[in-house]
């Protein structure tokens, strides 16, 4: 199994290895952030993945939209980096309060309704995959 950060990683790490656990992978995202790897909040894979592809139009949005990066930054450091540490109902309280935060943008015409629905997609899309992959990663089968 490999996680969607894991080559976010290369250049910090160098190559990664096909088969690292996601938690590793995680792991090594939260060990970066914590030694001062600021980039790391900045990363809009949760945003922008979908199906493998990284969607261009939302990565102008969060490059354009500093309320935006502002919501990406609080998922980046409050549910992406303690994936592998934190209970699943704290991470789903957070992404309730994260979606409630993208809704507020729309009510406020900050964002589009169709651009929100589709970070809305790819996040919950994103991390979902990602605690799955944590929760079967030691499975035998």
């Amino acid at each position: 199994m490999i996680s969607v950060y894991s080559h976010y990683l290369d250049p910090l790490y160098g190559e990664t290895d096909a088969f690292e656990k996601p938690s590793t992978t995680i792991c090594r995202l939260r060990n970066a952030y914590n030694q001062g790897v600021e980039g790391i909040l900045q990363n809009a894979r949760v945003f922008a993945l979908n199906d493998g592809e990284i969607d261009d139009e939302i990565l102008y949005e969060v490059w354009r939209n500093e309320y935006l990066r502002d919501i990406l930054m609080w998922i980046n450091k409050k549910i992406v980096i303690l994936l592998d540490i934190a209970d699943y109902r704290t991470i789903g309280v957070r992404m309730r309060i994260a979606i409630g935060r993208l809704n507020k943008l729309v009510y406020e015409g900050k964002l589009s309704k169709k651009l929100s629905m589709k970070i809305h997609y790819n996040f919950v899309t994103t991390i979902n995959g990602e605690i799955s992959a944590i929760n079967t990663e030691d499975l035998p089968f």
